[in-house]
């Protein structure tokens, strides 16, 4: 391991050019944590990307890391605020990494019942480092050592602060270096009821088959032992609790190898207390497109001209409600087209619609 100022701007160079070439998530965070090992050294990571309009959790890559309990338990007290600092705090804070455990130099009293859980689990010291991009959190990367290592240093939190900004890229990149495409699988809402004990009680009958096809794959926890069925649900979870905690829907637009799919949870009333739905189903315009302007960076008045193309609007026609010129209108086109990588005004259409 190389630890100059070198070091670190050869990983912060590196790690963009990587996530371009990846072929899904699980590679990303197996790829960004070699890279971060090169200055940071770890025994496992968890990588969580983050919807960019709603902060839920929209994809989750691990390796050697918590097992799929322990994370879960970590996931209902993050949703209470009670494990670690709280990722939007630093999101707003000034330097963008906590380091928890046993010998931790900056860690808060509140955070330390975090210990039992990281201690069953045999890791003594976790990083983590909030990944932020022109001002979005774009998602959060967890390092871990085991216990009987050396804590995080200072040094190497200073370390992964300078990277928090081009791994933040990276995962943009990963979100928008394939063009737009249009979904082809096609199936009727999957709904499932998840009661107060994290139980799964109920499914609609066309659940398994799109659950299985979509939701990520299931990742070693520890190597030589694979992880159980109830990592499929991994970024599930998270989703419930909050919605559980706020009594509101919690809402997150996944991308997965078929399109963009979304996840809806929501408290269930006239039932259990404490119960949960998720509705997991190809995300309606009005849902994909807020998060596709932030990932694509397609301005305000881009997303309104493709909102009026989505009703059937011709160029003319949306040049006048928008009070702009048919010129303007085709420029601000073309500049959709440019961003995600489609070639007409069908096409993108067609990418939006299920």
């Amino acid at each position: 391991m190389t630890t100059g100022a070198g070091a670190v701007d050869s990983v912060c160079r590196a790690v963009p050019d990587v996530a371009a070439r990846v072929g899904g998530a699980a590679e990303l965070g197996d790829e960004l944590s070699r890279q971060v090992g090169r200055v940071v050294p770890h025994d496992g990571y968890l990588l969580t990307g983050f919807d960019p309009v709603t902060g839920a959790r929209c994809f989750l890559s691990c390796a050697n890391s918590y097992d799929s309990g322990a994370r879960r338990r970590m996931d209902s007290e993050d949703a209470l605020g009670r494990t670690r600092s709280p990722v939007a705090e630093l999101v707003d804070g000034a330097f963008p990494v906590v380091v928890l455990g046993a010998g931790a130099w900056d860690e808060r009293p509140e955070t330390r019942r975090l210990h039992r859980l990281m201690a069953a689990d045999s890791y003594g010291s976790e990083m983590c480092v909030a990944l932020v991009h022109r001002g979005i959190a774009r998602g959060a990367l967890v390092l871990l050592r085991e216990r009987g290592s050396r804590p995080f240093s200072p040094a190497e939190a200073t370390r992964a602060a300078d990277l928090a900004e081009p791994l933040a890229r990276a995962v943009q990149v990963f979100m928008t270096a394939r063009p737009l495409r249009p979904r082809h699988f096609r199936f009727p809402p999957v709904v499932v009821v998840i009661d107060a004990d994290d139980r799964i009680t109920g499914m609609t009958s066309t659940g398994a088959d799109p659950l299985t096809r979509l939701l990520p794959g299931v990742y070693p926890t520890r190597r030589g032992r694979p992880a159980d069925p109830a990592e499929r649900f991994a970024f599930l979870w998270h989703l419930a609790y909050t919605a559980r905690r706020t009594a509101a829907p919690a809402l997150t637009r996944a991308p997965t190898s078929h399109g963009w799919f979304s996840l809806r949870a929501q408290p269930l009333t006239g039932g259990t207390a404490g119960a949960v739905v998720v509705t997991l189903q190809p995300a309606p315009a009005a849902d994909l497109l807020p998060a596709l302007a932030l990932w694509y960076g397609i301005s305000a008045r881009e997303q309104t001209v493709v909102e009026q193309a989505m009703r059937g609007e011709a160029v003319k026609q949306i040049a006048r409600r928008l009070h702009l010129s048919p010129h303007t209108v085709n420029d601000h086109l073309k500049a959709i087209y440019r961003k995600t990588g489609v070639a007409s005004r069908e096409e993108l259409i067609a990418c939006l619609s299920y």
